[in-house]
């Protein structure tokens, strides 16, 4: 765009026509906001001939999970109860990267309210994953991930409770960051607001630096610190941990593979020991289900019809919490919290997988999983907690299905984080894997 060799028209169109072709077998698009975005575009044209840039996503359309408020744009959370609402105002996170130059281009598909288990009788049926179309993307940012790794936009927003930014990154083969607890306003998102963040899903690392930056506000320049040396680094392993949640074996042996490729950077790799993680993973779902019934108690009583039978059920399960419950979740949040700073004191990061399963069937089915946390075991602990955490790619299952690496880092360390990330990343082949989708067969069997 800079030097003229691509308009932001063109991408924005062509954008357009490969989410009219794809979305059928991807199912990922809630809003396709085409007219707006060429509108959008053709301003941003303008102001890129005159020299009158606006930011550093000048011009860059990308996508918005769709319970992320939109002015003017159909914001449903995938829901029946808000299939009809227009907000008047942008969220926070929206209004931050338009004046850094964003386009939106479309809103995204999601599990209903970002809380419950998905079904094809949802407003909109569960995207698919680009890997492997017979089988549901993961998490409830799934649309935002899919839709990134399909290409249909170079960026997108999500939002993250409980590892509903990292896993589908992770399960899609792209990169997901859950921010420090309150670096990024998630006001207008509909998310839980003591462990809810909003964050990027992108294609790289460096794509992420730059989202959260202007996230951010441009307080910070996270690309300028990418190319860096990270020094010497000391990565964590929170072994014990990591044993609990008996990964599938594929999971394992890429994590495992993902460390090999730490050490030959120069990264010292070492056990820590923290303990009440897996606690915290289920405290985090005691707020989230206290705080979610709390949003929704007046429409569940008005409105319980409209709500999907999954998404009523889950949004119910905090009639049945007491203020003590909530209370005590939140001691452990704090208290496993201090527990990972001082495990900080010893290392620069901590590593796990990101989800001990590979698909999102077994994910969603997992109620034998023989511990607490269920499938966020890895993930949710960190909600709680507040601290930075994001998945990348590391390897790819026999079944073809992306397998993630994740990443935490101290609060407020998302440079070195991010550093670090950047460092495996190019070291490794797996960011630079794309779906085989362009001539898409119809998905298979219903799983």
């Amino acid at each position: 765009m800079r030097d003229g060799s691509l308009a932001p028209t063109e991408l924005v169109e062509a954008l357009i026509e490969r989410s009219r072709r794809l979305e059928p077998s991807l199912r990922c698009v809630i809003t396709l906001a085409a007219d707006a975005a060429v509108g959008a575009a053709r301003v941003a044209e303008s102001e890129i001939a005159r020299g009158a840039w606006t930011g550093p996503l000048h011009g860059i359309p990308i996508g918005i999970k769709d319970s992320i408020a939109t002015a003017g744009l159909r914001t449903t959370a995938n829901s029946r109860v808000l299939a009809d609402w227009v907000p008047e105002e942008d969220a926070p996170s929206v209004a931050t990267l338009r004046q850094a130059g964003a386009i939106v281009l479309a809103k995204l598909n999601l599990n209903e309210f970002a809380w419950s288990i998905p079904s094809e009788d949802d407003l909109h049926p569960p995207p698919r994953n680009p890997w492997s179309p017979s089988h549901y993307s993961m998490g409830s940012s799934s649309g935002s991930a899919v839709a990134v790794a399909s290409g249909l936009c170079p960026a997108a927003l999500g939002t993250d409770a409980g590892g509903s930014i990292r896993q589908p990154a992770a399960n899609c083969g792209v990169v997901g960051l859950k921010p420090t607890h309150g670096l990024v306003d998630s006001s207008g998102a509909l998310g839980p607001p003591t462990i809810c963040e909003v964050g990027p899903i992108t294609r790289s690392v460096e794509d992420a630096a730059l989202m959260l930056g202007a996230l951010a506000g441009g307080r910070q320049s996270y690309v300028e610190s990418l190319r860096k040396s990270p020094g010497r680094v000391r990565l964590g392993i929170p072994r014990g941990h990591f044993e609990l949640a008996r990964s599938e074996a594929q999971i394992s042996a890429a994590f495992a593979q993902a460390l090999d490729v730490m050490r030959q950077l120069g990264v010292e790799v070492v056990d820590v020991e923290i303990e009440g993680l897996a606690d915290a993973a289920a405290a985090n779902f005691v707020v989230l289900n206290a705080e979610a019934f709390a949003a929704h108690e007046e429409m569940l009583r008005t409105r319980g019809a409209d709500y999907g039978p999954s998404a009523r059920v889950y949004h119910m399960q905090g009639a049945f919490l007491s203020a003590a419950d909530y209370i005590v979740a939140l001691k452990v949040g704090a208290a496993v919290r201090n527990r990972v700073d001082r495990a900080f004191s010893a290392v620069d990061a901590l590593a796990t997988p990101v989800v001990p399963v590979l698909t999102a069937e077994a994910a969603r089915s997992a109620r034998a999983q023989p511990h607490t946390g269920g499938t966020a075991i890895f993930t949710a602990p960190f909600n709680l907690t507040g601290h930075p955490a994001l998945a990348l790619p590391c390897g790819m299952s026999a079944e073809g299905i992306p397998i993630g690496l994740q990443l935490i880092g101290r609060a407020g360390g998302e440079a070195d984080l991010l550093r670090l990330a950047y460092s495996y990343e190019q070291a490794t082949p797996w960011h630079g894997l794309r779906p085989p989708i362009d001539a898409p067969a119809e998905p298979g069997h219903e799983r």
